[in-house]
């Protein structure tokens, strides 16, 4: 009986102990970032994919960003606004993100030790997660910058010079499938984590991948179109 009581006590002790809520508040404000960033991205790569149609269908996507058909004229400022909100967002989601980091090497080492006794699928996709991210940090900097302090240069002519005058296009073949692996990644874990009504790990993962590739290919595409127009432009 002692034992037992003892056990009651414990547990009492535990409902009265105060919970602390600011881990899981963090957490749904992560979720909620690399959502929105994800919508974020799905909408940039389609309205990049307007070149398919044509330089005229891109430069209308360009003038759209700069507010032309609601004031009339375009401000670019306003895609410099808009870059640097996005900006603000990958950070919050970024500096969130790097609390579940080994943050020593004696972390680093003992997760690795981890990733390689359990050969577990979920636990490698959340690296890969992790390298891509650290990778972003890098290969989304130039963008953003570009876009920041030359907001008149997205258009399509602009951008296909860029492409191809100032070689960006190694930049975005690049850049390209990191993000589209980062979150396709982040996307199936999100779903995971706070759940999906009748939505499986093995039904859900042909699901992330497919469209994540189809992205992809939607997205290479444009770079195409966009490295042809620049090589016209510079005959």
């Amino acid at each position: 009986m002692k034992g037992s009581d003892q056990l009651a006590d414990v547990a009492a002790a535990t409902r009265r102990a105060p919970r602390d809520r600011l881990p899981a508040l963090l957490d749904v404000v992560q979720s909620i970032s690399g959502l929105a960033l994800v919508m974020f991205l799905g909408m940039h790569l389609l309205l990049d994919a307007a070149i398919l149609i044509g330089p005229s269908a891109a430069d209308a996507v360009a003038r759209a960003f700069e507010g032309q058909y609601l004031f009339g004229t375009a401000h670019p400022w306003i895609v410099s606004l808009a870059a640097l909100a996005l900006l603000t967002l990958i950070v919050v989601h970024a500096v969130l993100a790097l609390r579940k980091l080994p943050h020593s090497t004696r972390e680093y080492v003992a997760f690795r030790h981890h990733l390689r006794g359990i050969n577990h699928g979920d636990t490698r996709l959340w690296w890969w997660q992790v390298v891509t991210g650290m990778a972003l940090f890098f290969l989304i900097a130039p963008h953003l910058y570009i876009v920041i302090t030359q907001p008149e240069t997205i258009g399509a002519s602009a951008s296909a010079h860029r492409v191809v005058a100032e070689r960006a296009w190694v930049l975005y073949a690049i850049l390209l499938p990191v993000v589209l692996l980062h979150a396709a990644a982040g996307t199936y874990r999100m779903v995971v984590k706070w759940g999906w009504p009748k939505l499986s790990r093995v039904r859900l993962r042909p699901w992330v991948w497919g469209i994540a590739g189809a992205y992809c290919v939607l997205g290479l595409a444009a770079l195409v179109a966009y490295t042809i127009l620049g090589l016209r432009l510079t005959e």
